[in-house]
């Protein structure tokens, strides 16, 4: 009995590993042109950041994505501050 639950306990596991390596995965896959360009459309921080990704030749994914779309919140709320001092 105890062995049974052994191996569902270790056959459980095993699937839990697997569906997060594919998760990870998924993040670390070039982005497309529809997801960078959604980005950059909405956020001139973002535009410029993956612009400058490109321009040195770096493939962008989708963690980098992500991560210059939270960072660039703040930043693009920051720079209306001097869009209104004119």
């Amino acid at each position: 009995m105890k062995m049974k639950y052994t191996v569902l306990l270790g056959v459980a596991a095993a699937l839990l590993i697997l569906l997060a390596g594919w998760s990870l995965a998924g993040e670390f896959k070039a982005a497309t042109v529809a997801e960078i360009q959604s980005v950059a459309a909405n956020s001139k921080c973002a535009k410029k950041l993956l612009q400058d990704a490109n321009r040195f030749g770096q493939e962008i994914t989708r963690r980098d994505v992500k991560h210059v779309k939270d960072q660039c919140v703040s930043i693009d709320q920051q720079s209306k501050a001097f869009e209104c001092v004119r």
